[in-house]
């Protein structure tokens, strides 16, 4: 087998350069109807292409999950970015991954599997996470760069907002209007952060960094 042999692919001038640039933009790739062709080539030319992103740009094709779960991304570990270029570089700010631990734990710890709505997301943490508001909004605060006394309600329904669309850009999520459904690749949240999520109550109370 060549080492690159995913070049030699019918299907390769139709899908890698694509698939590479989403990759390189921060993407996770799964096997959901808008990525399933980029998926099948993943899995068709695996080794391939972990050599290749290996060999020429020092970052590591990497996966999670399994089966009908699995995704992929491409993982730059300890904050370097290889060789990729400048222009590529993207870190999702604080007050986004803080949202993200809600959503992860109001979904997948409180059980509200069946959220799909983003007003109704945005309803439960003000109303039913009262006793998490003053932490969160010191946080979320402290993340901004803000001083607290400007957040309020209305602040925090556009940060929410704000990052489930910055999560559908990634992979996370499909997000349509007040409509989201969570993919498979959103689990990366917790595999990373599980700590933060799992005691987010005293996280949010002590307001260490991130």
């Amino acid at each position: 087998m060549k080492q690159f042999d995913f070049f030699s692919d019918p299907e390769a001038p139709e899908l890698f350069a694509q698939m590479d640039y989403a990759l390189k933009e921060g993407v996770f790739i799964q096997n959901v109807v808008t990525q399933s062709d980029w998926f099948r080539f993943l899995v068709k030319h695996e080794d391939s292409l972990k050599d290749y992103y290996q060999k020429f740009y020092q970052v590591f094709l990497d996966h999670g999950g399994e089966s009908s779960e699995k995704y992929y991304f491409l993982n730059f570990g300890s904050g370097s970015r290889g060789n990729i270029d400048a222009e590529h570089r993207y870190f999702m700010p604080n007050e986004y991954v803080i949202v993200a631990f809600m959503l992860y734990k109001i979904v997948y710890i409180d059980g509200y599997l069946e959220l799909h709505s983003v007003k109704q997301l945005q309803r439960l943490i003000r109303l039913e996470y009262e006793d998490l508001k003053p932490g969160l909004y010191r946080t979320l605060a402290k993340a901004k760069r803000t001083n607290p006394t400007r957040m309020n309600d209305d602040a925090l329904d556009k940060i929410v907002s704000d990052a489930l669309r910055e999560f559908s850009k990634i992979g996370w999520i499909t997000l349509d209007d007040n409509s989201f459904d969570i993919w498979p690749a959103f689990q990366r949240i917790h595999k990373i952060y599980a700590d933060y999520i799992n005691g987010l109550e005293e996280w949010l109370k002590t307001n260490t960094p991130l």
